[in-house]
């Protein structure tokens, strides 16, 4: 896109896009799409004069090329802005604070004295009807000063210092309500999920679709280990789902057919077929945006102090413009009083530090439910850990063996049936073919190879390959499935590669022929692994120790 350089320091640049208008969504566009740009510090875009500052560590000619390679429409294909930003919030109390001032400087400038003095009066209702309601319920609270400050301008006929006194008000009254949805809306964002695309089934297949293509009544199959995406309702299969992320209760919960699932949560065990609900973007957002409203009543003890602080500070706030009042004789030195109260700034402060405090706690990737629980944790000397996924990512390693290696591996041939018979789900295909590669003792070096390039793979397995550099017949390959179909079939296109060697090295070189027949060759769950070693029992130790 054409672009016109309006400001130009090293590490900071300013542009102008030629373009015309820009509408909101496509200054995201423009924001997301140049934050992915690498050595991209920062990124500040203005709608209204099509305008963009970029902060940057990169050359400079990179940050060129991406703007002179940009258009809204290649962009929006990238799907790079998230689906919640607080661009239109920022605009909608951008525009009702810019709305408030203007109707304030016509109201001075061009009203006469009857008009701003009625509209003094009808505006006036609002705080008076607060501050009677709260001593109606015995509460000295902060709409009564409110009321006071506005009623005794009224009384004493002076309505441009009441109208003074209204327009700070509903000044206040929009920032706050401003930072606390901004607070909300940041924090809901960095706590949504980052799921791209789902395995769909459609017509007895599974077909891998982007989140945002799935509709209400499709149907997605989630497995061991994965986060379900949408909301629905179970259909097929069973599992234990987590759902921590969203009631804080950390054990896993039993899904049957009928079963509702939630957004964000994980399936810990067992595979089940979900009929979506909710389309991406209707469900976790707004659950979570409730979470967090909720999450404000659990108070910490300082919140609580500091709500209770500032309702006691209106009794002395009120004595002390009594008491001015007596001493001075003069109302608007007893009207100052009024308005110079920090009850508000204590309500205030206190829950906006909390919300910030849990949005910057979910950028490491920890969900905090409310300001009790922030008070808790500083309070705490002790921490205990859910160990696997948290500490450790269930890639184990041998570090050190004792005794001879076949008793090794009888060991963990024990370990993986005192198990039962369900080895992991899953397998860390690249993990396992090196950990192979380094521990085993083969006769000569081994390099790593595509095996793709010796055997057919299904779509969405991963694969580690590895092939002797010597004049022996040694190699490893270890591919893991997404399901026990695709095992079936790779299993059976690995027998028939082992047969094929087998059969031409008996022609030639019958030890050579005797070491394949004696490979390490099994399914492990979806995973299946070919080893050719003279060192077995190596080689079934490290196998037994991934899978078991």
């Amino acid at each position: 896109m054409k672009c016109t350089i309006l400001h130009d320091l090293p590490g900071r640049l300013r542009v102008h896009l030629c373009c015309g208008r820009m509408t909101l969504s496509q200054a995201d566009v423009l924001e997301y799409y140049l934050r992915a740009q690498d050595g991209v510090q920062a990124v500040k875009v203005y709608d209204r004069t099509q305008d963009a500052v970029v902060l940057y560590e990169a050359e400079r000619g990179n940050i060129i090329r991406a703007l002179a390679q940009f258009s809204f429409a290649k962009a929006e294909a990238m799907e790079l802005v998230p689906e919640h930003t607080s661009r239109a919030l920022n605009r909608e109390f951008e525009d009702k604070l810019a709305v408030a001032v203007m109707r304030r400087c016509i109201s001075k400038l061009f009203l006469p004295a009857p008009i701003t003095t009625a509209l003094a009066v009808f505006r006036s209702v609002k705080y008076i009807r607060e501050g009677l309601s709260a001593l109606w319920h015995g509460k000295l609270s902060v709409a009564v000063l409110d009321a006071a400050a506005v009623s005794v301008s009224m009384l004493r006929g002076d309505f441009a210092t009441a109208a003074s006194v209204m327009f700070m008000l509903h000044l206040g009254e929009i920032l706050e309500e401003w930072t606390h949805k901004k607070s909300v809306a940041d924090l809901a964002s960095a706590m949504s999920l980052r799921v791209d695309s789902v395995w769909q089934q459609v017509n007895g297949t599974e077909v891998l679709t982007k989140i945002t293509d799935v509709k209400p009544g499709d149907r997605i199959v989630i497995r061991t280990g994965g986060m379900i995406p949408l909301d629905g309702r179970v259909v097929e299969g069973e599992a234990m789902v987590n759902q921590s992320s969203l009631t804080g209760e950390s054990m896993p919960v039993a899904k049957h057919p009928g079963s509702p699932v939630y957004a964000g949560t994980v399936a810990e065990e067992g595979e089940c077929v979900i009929s979506v609900e909710k389309s991406s973007g209707s469900g976790r957002y707004d659950r979570v945006v409730r979470m967090i409203e909720e999450s404000e009543k659990l108070k910490s003890i300082a919140e609580d102090k500091a709500s209770r602080m500032a309702d006691r500070l209106v009794p002395y706030t009120l004595g002390g413009t009594a008491l001015t009042y007596l001493l001075t004789r003069n109302v608007t030195k007893m009207l100052s009083v009024l308005m110079v109260d920090f009850s508000c700034a204590l309500k205030l402060a206190i829950p906006i530090a909390v919300l910030s405090a849990m949005r910057e706690s979910s950028g490491y990737h920890i969900s905090v439910k409310g300001g009790r629980f922030l008070e808790a944790v500083a309070k705490a000397d002790t921490i205990v850990f859910d160990k696997t996924g948290t500490l450790t990512q269930n890639k184990m390693t041998v570090v050190e063996h004792t005794g001879p290696l076949p008793l090794l591996a009888a060991a963990m041939t024990l370990s993986l049936a005192a198990c039962g018979d369900k080895p992991s789900a899953t397998v860390d295909a690249e993990g396992l073919g090196k950990a192979l590669a380094e521990r085993v003792q083969f006769d000569s070096t081994m390099s790593a190879i595509d095996a793709g390039d010796y055997l057919e793979l299904p779509e969405g397995s991963s694969a580690a390959a590895y092939m002797s550099d010597g004049s022996t017949m040694e190699e490893i390959f270890v591919v893991s499935c997404k399901d026990k179909t695709d095992a079936s079939a790779v299993k059976i296109a690995m027998q028939e590669l082992l047969d094929s060697q087998t059969q031409e090295a008996g022609r030639y070189q019958p030890e050579e022929a005797e070491r394949l027949n004696n490979a390490v060759f099994a399914t492990y769950g979806t995973c299946v692994v070919l080893c050719v070693t003279s060192d077995t029992d190596t080689a079934n130790a490290v196998i037994k120790e991934y899978v078991g």
